[in-house]
């Protein structure tokens, strides 16, 4: 018999590694007030979604473990950077209440719905060679530059609407490839970097 512990496989460690860093940035953003270690942390889970496809084809697998494999990231995707950015970003300071604390929430909403929407549209979508709209390991880091500053409770509404457009909107990106795609994992390491050293001033 076939039970879910069997398809616990090491080519899926990345996507494992992923969804413990986003735990890890709700942790310290909403029991320590950490922004600088939540938006490091953010950028290290953009940055480990960005080759859990590369390091998952180094193994040998299944049909079946390579279809659980996409399955499994498209689900903690929804957590790393759907529900992740809400929560951390909910505990930033500033005052709550009233229609300024529904507003926030109604964009909350938008931007978890953007989420699982695109995931979900890739999950049927078979043309790999580029995206539709802006992919979320970008938004996740657009989010960590974001909390490279003091940022209000105040803004995020906006952020949050920019960010959820963004991902769903009818715009063609080519997959990055070369230069583009070491200059995307340089912009998330820099982040890390810059975070980091932050946390160590």
């Amino acid at each position: 018999m076939i039970a879910p512990i069997h398809d616990l496989h090491r080519s899926n460690l990345l996507t494992y590694l992923a969804l413990g860093l986003a735990l890890a940035a709700v942790a310290t953003a909403v029991n320590a007030g950490n922004f600088a270690a939540a938006g490091a942390l953010l950028a290290a889970a953009a940055v480990a979604d960005t080759f859990d496809g590369r390091f998952a084809r180094c193994f040998a697998r299944t049909d079946r473990q390579r279809a659980l494999g996409a399955q499994l990231d498209s689900l903690v995707d929804a957590i790393v950077f759907g529900l992740t950015p809400i929560v951390v970003l909910n505990a930033l300071p500033g005052q709550r209440g009233g229609v300024e604390e529904i507003v926030w929430w109604a964009a909350a909403f938008c931007y978890a719905l953007a989420t699982v929407t695109r995931l979900g549209f890739y999950n049927v979508e078979l043309n790999e060679s580029r995206f539709v709209g802006v992919p979320m390991p970008a938004i996740a880091l657009i989010w960590s530059t974001c909390l490279l500053w003091p940022v209000s409770w105040r803004i995020v509404p906006i952020v949050s609407m920019a960010c959820a457009i963004a991902m769903v909107a009818p715009v063609i990106i080519p997959r990055p490839r070369g230069a583009a795609f070491a200059g995307f994992a340089v912009w998330g390491i820099s982040l890390i970097t810059v975070h980091v050293a932050r946390l160590l001033l």
